[in-house]
């Protein structure tokens, strides 16, 4: 659909639909909006242009039709609202059109005609000047975007326009004088209230005011507002006589209302609530304007009105604000629902008062913009009497006006706040958060940036003062309880807590339990909002900005939104005070790396403690994923973290509590950072293992799970040591480590052999260095080790099914935030913790022997099937009944049986049944071992019948695209195919679709983290390293010629490959298409790729 065939009111009001972000300018609709509504432009809509059409809004809309211009119209709120959203909506269509700076010349002829006329139209009831002042509101508000966004070649718009308002404002200034008379004229009129208001306790849009009152009211805020607007946007272009002429009837128009007597009846009451009103946006503007411009309107505030004794400090105003305002409120004349409207206009003025200093240099020894204490302490005290009863509208002022008043104290010459103001601020402020029904970011950010200020956090008194909990201490113990049950809440609280603890260290001993519960919290509740609320809500996005940054701001990007965010943000704090730990410098960096060095070690003993005596943490029974697998994953995660703080004077302590912890039953997923903490402990300190983990490498009779971790411990303790001690820790733990090659626990001894392996082939020499005879026993027998483990198919299967897991793990990385936070990929991995080694090993050597039982018994069944055509046709029947029986028990049992011949069937009576059983079962090996040799050459035969191309699709996370891509790697033989997490191969829906593909295609497991690692190696071994992608340099799959041995990598769904890989491949390929839509999916261009691939190999 054009367009042009879209009537011009439905075409405004559809673009108005748009939220503000996509249309503005860098929005990501802005250019596709623009350019389908330029061809609205370039075809004529019923013989008119779009660009005539509004041009000619202006006109029309001032010049109501129904009231001829010498008529009195009455309007209201409503009304108001109403117009400005009709130029709103003409304003944004303006400049989206826009593309040249004559086009907007007629809007400039607007703006001087009807401008320079202003003060001629009749005052009283007028209506053409609102609905001018509201079109020009509407072209500021479009141009304060334009500057803000640093549009390329608005610089001569924004002069055109610049110079329209300076001729204006002077005619504006003196229409605004004329206009606020009505705030404080004796004159009220008529007091008769429309019969639509009485009975009625009024609202934002039902002033309780004559008809007529109103009109004046709102024509006076309007003009105000307009005043003010233009001033601001002047400021920062043009600064001439007009311009300072416009700030001194600001100033007196905002010393004459606060200046206004106590009314005496309703009506005056509603006039002044309006004056108050028109107040908040002179402020506003005064306090917005660019410093070069802020020292002039700033000063005019410290100016006493009609040139009376002159007060050296804006206190005064305030003082005469606060009491007159505060005298409206109490007068009794208003309702309670306006009486709140004042409230919030009241705290709104105190906000921008209270940035005045900030404007003139709160910092400076300019005495003019600087409060007295006596005013500061007024207005907190004012402040938190009213925090508990403050209504919506004023939350977020109040919040910001406490936040500003303990700026001022903290650098002011008086004690500043006492903790006794402090108890009383963080029980009104608690007693205000409770109240809101709804949780929203700009009052929660908001009130952890005021109550939890930098200036009265660093005061010890705060967090416990004779030891007792302080105020602090007590808000921040109630605030992370109720952030449990509340997601938004406890992700700021950890964000703003831990910038606070990371700059006053010293604090965080107060805080043990708080911390502990920030490390283990975990909620299933997803804030589907919060993204969108910080993003498009600017009262949100500033008040978070203003909030404690986080010392690493790419976790917090990507964690925020998340219900890892609070230990995240926890770790990354430690992190950084364990660098802190040993800075030197100035006294207070000395105290605090020491404070820091101590805070750790402190967290480090709580969280032990707890994992080997709480409870629930200290569970050996428990299911997986349970509630209770969470949290030991999450306490030991922190542990990791932590181990930078292990020191001597707690060694002892730290030793033992791992030590009970290793020796437990634990899931392997708990298990590996157990070891992990282990490695860098036993790194750090390398005396401890011939101590202590030699001689527990040596427990034999240890539980085989705790005996698996010390070997994987000891190896990487090898492995990883410095090249000081690396010789001596492997003459230490590789001869203990060596007899668990022969234990019988599968799992145990298929992962020693794995870790061996690794040691040997990195550091024990080649046996080609020596010269023959010169090589002792002891390395001879250990490089025939290595010669076994390395030739070994099954060794050799099970090695390069986890070289990729082997090769990734660095115990430096491991114990970083950022380490053990990498491997969340769209909420699949549980906790962000990677599989463990032991996992893996026991999961392939369990699908080994699964699969090899299965076969077996198939064989076996083949092989009685064979003897039963050998047999007569009396006892064909029955042996297959029996044969299918032992086929049902076969798949259950395993094949190695072992006969042992007691003293009683040694008798002579019993020797020959005893030596036919034997017969039997030695018949039935040798024919078990035919089969199997068999089974190998067949195997062998369709190993080396699959091409050698491999597909990458660990990127890929949906489960119906992998199965796909499975499916597809089955039919064209592909070498093997790579994902993400092998689990995948377990869902009903894999399985559905790839109708069992799986069972027939080697299918490797590669994180997303590893695979970069895996490419470079596969590279290493000659293959070459392609991605089906579309890039600049990519080549047309039918054009390309492929490699024999090829690794080919497919994206993601959406993103595609990411960048990091892309430069490592050797070139890209991709599909032409003909079609509109950008790409195919995932699993068609894999398998596209795939044939292709597979035509020219069989061409």
């Amino acid at each position: 659909m054009s367009s042009s065939d879209v009537p011009f009111e439905t075409l405004v009001h559809f673009i108005s639909s748009f939220p503000p972000d996509f249309l503005n300018y860098g929005g990501l609709l802005r250019e596709k909006v623009q350019e389908w509504i330029r061809g609205y432009e370039r075809k004529a809509f019923n013989g008119v242009k779009l660009m005539k059409k509004l041009n000619e809004f202006p006109i029309s809309f001032i010049k109501h039709n129904n009231h001829p211009t010498s008529d009195i119209v009455n309007y209201d709120d409503e009304d108001l609202e109403t117009w400005e959203l009709q130029a709103k909506r003409w304003a944004q269509t303006l400049f989206l059109i826009i593309q040249e700076e004559h086009q907007l010349d007629s809007q400039l002829q607007f703006i001087h005609t009807h401008g320079n006329d202003l003060c001629k139209m009749n005052v009283n009831g007028e209506w053409l000047p609102v609905k001018y002042m509201i079109l020009i509101l509407s072209i500021i508000e479009e141009l304060h975007e334009m500057n803000n966004r640093k549009v390329v070649n608005a610089s001569i718009i924004v002069k055109n326009f610049t110079e329209s308002f300076t001729f204006i404002l002077e005619e504006l200034a003196s229409y605004t004088k004329r206009t606020c008379s009505v705030f404080w004229s004796e004159e009220c009129g008529d007091t008769n209230l429309p019969s639509s208001i009485k009975g009625r306790l009024g609202g934002l849009s039902q002033r309780r005011l004559p008809s007529s009152k109103t009109t004046a009211v709102l024509q006076a805020i309007i003009s105000v507002k307009t005043l003010a607007s233009i001033a601001l946007y002047c400021a920062q272009f043009k600064e001439d006589k007009s311009f300072f002429s416009a700030l001194d009837v600001l100033w007196q128009l905002s010393w004459k209302i606060i200046s206004c007597p106590t009314s005496n009846s309703e009506t005056k009451a509603e006039i002044y609530l309006g004056g108050y009103e028109a107040l908040h946006f002179i402020l506003k503007s005064l306090v917005l304007m660019p410093s070069s411009s802020s020292s002039s309107a700033l000063s005019l505030l410290t100016r006493p009105y009609n040139n009376s004794e002159v007060k050296p400090h804006i206190d005064y105003f305030v003082q005469i604000f606060l009491g007159n305002i505060n005298n409206l409120i109490e007068a009794g004349y208003l309702t309670r629902a306006r009486r709140a409207i004042l409230i919030d206009w009241k705290w709104m003025c105190l906000e921008s008062l209270l940035l005045v200093p900030q404007r003139g240099g709160v910092y400076t020894q300019n005495c003019d913009y600087f409060f007295s204490d006596a005013v500061v302490k007024r207005i907190f005290s004012d402040l938190v009497d009213s925090l508990e009863n403050a209504g919506e509208g004023s939350v977020l002022p109040m919040l910001r006006s406490v936040r500003l008043a303990l700026d001022f104290f903290a650098v002011s010459s008086c004690d500043g706040i006492d903790v006794q103001m402090m108890w009383h601020l963080v029980r009104s402020s608690w007693l205000l958060h409770v109240s809101c029904n709804k949780r929203r970011v700009a009052p929660i950010a908001a009130l952890l940036s005021s109550v939890l200020h930098d200036s009265v956090f660093c005061d010890m008194d705060m967090h416990e003062h004779n030891n007792i909990p302080g105020p602090l201490k007590w808000f921040v113990e109630k605030l992370v309880e109720e952030g449990t049950r509340s997601p938004r809440t406890i992700r700021l609280a950890a964000l703003h807590l831990t910038g606070l603890w990371l700059s006053h260290p010293s604090a965080i001993k107060y805080y043990m339990k708080e911390l502990k519960l920030l490390t283990l919290y975990g909620s299933v509740a997803f804030d589907e909002d919060f993204e969108a609320e910080v993003t498009e809500n600017h009262d949100a996005r500033t008040e978070v900005s203003i909030l404690s940054s986080s010392s690493d701001p790419e976790l917090t990007e990507v964690f925020i939104n998340t219900e890892l965010y609070a230990r995240v943000s926890v770790a990354v704090m430690f992190n950084k005070l364990a660098d802190m730990a040993h800075a030197t410098g100035s006294k207070n960096e000395v105290e605090n790396s020491h404070a820091s060095l101590q805070s750790g070690k402190l967290f480090l003993l709580e969280l032990l403690q707890s994992v080997v005596s709480d409870t629930d943490l200290a569970k050996e029974l428990y299911k997986k994923y349970s509630a209770t697998h969470r949290r030991k994953v999450r306490a030991w995660q922190m542990i990791c973290i932590l181990s930078r703080f292990v020191d001597e004077d707690i060694i002892s302590q730290v030793m033992d509590h791992l030590h009970t912890a290793l020796y437990r039953n634990n899931m392997p997923g708990v298990r590996q950072y157990m070891e992990t903490f282990a490695i860098h402990v036993y790194l750090k300190f390398p005396l401890l293992v011939g101590e202590q983990l030699v001689p527990m490498v040596r427990k034999y009779d240890m539980r085989t799970q705790a005996l698996s971790s010390y070997v994987f411990i000891a190896a990487n303790v090898i492995l990883h040591a410095t090249k000081d001690t690396q010789s001596r820790h492997l003459d230490e733990l590789l001869p203990p480590i060596v007899p668990l090659l022969t234990s019988h626990h599968h799992s145990l001894r298929g992962f020693t052999q794995l870790l061996v392996y690794q040691v040997l082939s990195k550091l024990l020499p080649s046996i080609n260095s020596y010269a023959n005879g010169t090589l002792p026993l002891e390395k001879r027998c250990f490089m025939e080790l290595k010669s076994y483990l390395e030739v070994n198919s099954d060794c050799a299967r099970l090695r390069v099914s986890m070289e990729v897991h082997l090769d990734a793990f660095d115990p430096n990385k491991s114990i970083t935030p950022a380490g053990i936070f990498s491997n969340r990929v769209d909420d699949i991995e549980f906790e962000c913790a990677h599989v463990s080694l032991l996992e893996r090993v026991i999961d392939f050597l369990n699908d080994v022997r699964k699969d090899l039982r299965y076969s077996m018994a198939q064989d076996a069944a083949q092989l009685k099937s064979e003897q039963m055509h050998m047999q007569d046709p009396e006892s064909t029947s029955q042996l297959k009944e029996e044969t299918t029986a032992k086929m049902k028990n076969d798949l259950s049992l395993d094949f190695q049986k072992k006969v042992v011949i007691s003293k009683h069937e040694k008798q002579d009576s019993h020797f020959n049944d005893a030596y036919n059983s034997l017969l039997d079962v030695e018949k039935e090996d040798v024919l078990l071992d035919q089969s199997m040799r068999a089974r190998n050459i067949a195997m062998g035969k369709l190993k080396a019948g699959r091409q050698q191309i491999i597909l990458v699709a660990s990127l890929v996370d949906r489960v119906p695209n992998l199965a796909g891509l499975a499916r597809t790697c089955e039919v064209f033989k592909a070498a093997s195919l790579v994902v993400d997490n092998v689990n995948i191969l377990h869902d009903k829906q894999f399985q559905l679709i790839s109708v069992t593909a799986e069972k027939w295609v080697p299918i490797i497991e590669v994180p997303v983290s590893n695979v970069k690692g895996y490419l470079e190696k596969k590279k290493q071994e000659g293959f070459s390293i392609l991605g089906l992608e579309q890039t600049a340099n990519s080549v047309a799959l039918d054009q390309y010629v492929f490699p024999k041995k090829t690794v080919l990598v497919v994206g993601r769904e959406k993103e595609g490959i990411p960048v990091e890989l892309i430069h490592i491949l050797d070139g890209c390929i991709e599909i032409p298409q003909l079609g509109v839509v950008r790409s195919l999916n995932v699993h068609v261009s894999g398998a596209i790729a795939l044939w292709e691939y597979t035509r020219q190999q069989r061409a």
